[in-house]
């Protein structure tokens, strides 16, 4: 009986979290909730997704629009901000996990200004590899 019970308690666990994650990068966040932006500390982050801590609780499922900002640059350099679309996969104690919802697309949607749009999937593989390689910027072009 163990047996079936180990199995079937290893399929209702199992963490979707598989890719290699960088623990605490030099990153912060940033979403709309109605007040003032406010940094949140990027707790970890891989190519699959990353982990915000915050107090709030969305819904599993609910896509929130979140600007990343690599600390320590200069924030007004454009290669060191990226925004995602994300959705809201787990909670924790101390925050909630997203996995990234890349756009297919960016240059198709009518853009209003420069960062005004969620990354696509090559851009924001950029970023990542910024992060990872701890230099202090990298040119997206």
């Amino acid at each position: 009986m163990k047996p079936v019970r180990a199995w079937f308690k290893s399929i209702v666990s199992s963490d979707a979290r598989s890719t290699l994650r960088h623990k605490t990068p030099p990153l912060v966040a940033y979403f709309w909730d109605g007040g003032c932006p406010v940094a949140h500390s990027v707790k970890n982050i891989s190519s699959s997704g990353f982990f915000l801590e915050t107090s709030e609780r969305w819904l599993l499922g609910t896509l929130v629009m979140m600007t990343l900002q690599r600390t320590g640059s200069d924030p007004s350099r454009a290669d060191c901000t990226v925004i995602v679309m994300s959705k809201v996969v787990r909670h924790g104690e101390d925050g909630v996990g997203f996995s990234f919802i890349p756009v297919d697309n960016p240059s198709s949607a009518g853009t209003t200004g420069p960062g005004s749009q969620p990354a696509d999937r090559k851009t924001l593989d950029k970023f990542l590899e910024l992060i990872n390689s701890g230099q202090d910027y990298l040119h997206f072009n």
